[in-house]
């Protein structure tokens, strides 16, 4: 006897498959796509064809055996997608490149028809019960080896000419850019790099005034520290000059003004001085106004 347990899991597994197998359909989309391909990736012929890529966007493996891929929405059922092949089956986050080269059966993802270059392309995904549209998109003209898709792996919003081609692998990448341009992208008029700039230059003044500041305390406690071990006194005791700087100072000045003193020795006493040298220029006749005519 089917224990109740038994039972219910049955029927919700029932009940349950269906919605699970449309969701894991759901997750496929056309991912990125390139109509001329004159320099890109090749087949396992060695040509080059138009190509596609379909990407599994959902967390749980997805069949893609017994679909359909068209180019042409009147005909649902123009090429389908052989069971039993491995490449068929996608685990989740997983890509497959389906070629469409005109030439079936070469091998697997070679569709019979062929995207025209020079024109839009209309291409669909269709489920296995080929009505279910499960992706479709609308290709504009594209240039050699240019490619479009979603800008955002499996996002339908963001539908734009790419990049580059990136068959097999994440259609968004980063560009590695130096240090010099992620600065400037930040900060583009240079404020903060003046700030910054002139932040260092200030920083390091006062670092020097702090260390010269510091250095002459510690060499004015020295020599204060050696004088009183000259002196003979203790450890932190008073050293007492008997005469000060200003005493030198003034004395100093005090002699100078006498070498240098132009008046008389007395206050009140006129003093004449004797000059020995009796001759003076202003009393010479070689200075006179008159010469004698040359001849």
């Amino acid at each position: 006897m089917i224990s109740r347990k038994y039972m219910r899991f049955l029927v919700l597994s029932v009940l349950l498959f269906p919605a699970m197998i449309a969701k894991g359909s759901s997750g496929l989309v056309i991912n990125e796509v390139m109509t001329n391909n004159t320099n890109s990736i090749i087949d396992i012929n060695g040509e080059r064809s138009s190509w596609f890529e379909i990407y599994n966007d959902s967390e749980a493996p997805v069949s893609l055996a017994g679909c359909f891929i068209t180019n042409d929405a009147n005909n649902k059922r123009l090429y389908t997608i052989r069971k039993g092949e491995r490449l068929a089956k996608l685990d989740p986050h997983q890509r497959v490149i389906v070629f469409c080269n005109g030439v079936p059966g070469t091998s697997l993802f070679h569709t019979n028809f062929k995207l025209n270059p020079e024109r839009e392309n209309y291409l669909a995904l269709i489920s296995a019960n080929g009505i279910d549209v499960i992706d479709e998109v609308n290709v504009p003209i594209l240039n050699e080896n240019q490619s479009w898709g979603l800008a955002m792996d499996g996002d339908k919003e963001t539908k734009s000419m790419l990049q580059q081609p990136t068959p097999l692998a994440s259609n968004y990448f980063e560009v590695e850019r130096t240090s010099v341009e992620k600065f400037k992208e930040k900060d583009p008029f240079g404020i903060g790099m003046a700030i910054t700039a002139m932040g260092v230059v200030f920083t390091a003044l006062l670092t020097l005034f702090l260390s010269f500041k510091l250095i002459g305390k510690i060499s004015i406690m020295l020599t204060t520290r050696r004088a009183r071990k000259a002196a003979g006194l203790p450890i932190g005791a008073e050293i007492k000059h008997e005469t000060s700087g200003e005493v030198f100072a003034a004395i100093a000045m005090a002699l100078k003004l006498h070498e240098d003193d132009a008046h008389d020795y007395e206050d009140t006493v006129l003093t004449l001085k004797t000059v020995e040298k009796r001759y003076s220029p202003w009393s010479s006749k070689l200075y006179g106004l008159r010469e004698n005519p040359k001849k």
